[in-house]
């Protein structure tokens, strides 16, 4: 998905959450956060707390705050995909993430 349409579905981070990123000296997004997936993707969504580290999955009844690499997918002119590593749906890829996927190389 070189410019398609995001899910956006939108979530707030927990207190525990938030908790738990402080506890561990992350400064991640501010707490309402939404789906980076392609819209009509599955039933779980992701979003990047921290970017490029942790990322918050959640579906109905189920949150998971986790750390995941980023997805290695790479476009043909060099750009990263901005999703983590495994996700459903097409690849996401962004000028604004470029640098940050240089820096893995």
């Amino acid at each position: 998905m070189a410019e398609g349409v995001l899910c956006r579905e939108s979530v707030e981070l927990s207190g525990r959450e938030r908790s738990v990123l402080r506890s561990m000296a992350l400064r991640g997004t501010g707490s309402e956060l939404y789906c980076a997936l392609e819209a009509g993707h599955g039933h779980e969504h992701v979003a990047p707390v921290v970017v490029g580290e942790w990322w918050l999955r959640w579906w109905p009844g189920r949150r998971v705050l986790e750390s995941r690499a980023e997805c290695e997918a790479v476009s043909e002119t060099g750009v990263g995909c901005s999703g983590p590593g495994g996700h459903e749906g097409g690849h996401r890829f962004t000028p604004a993430d470029a640098a940050r996927h240089a820096e893995r190389r």
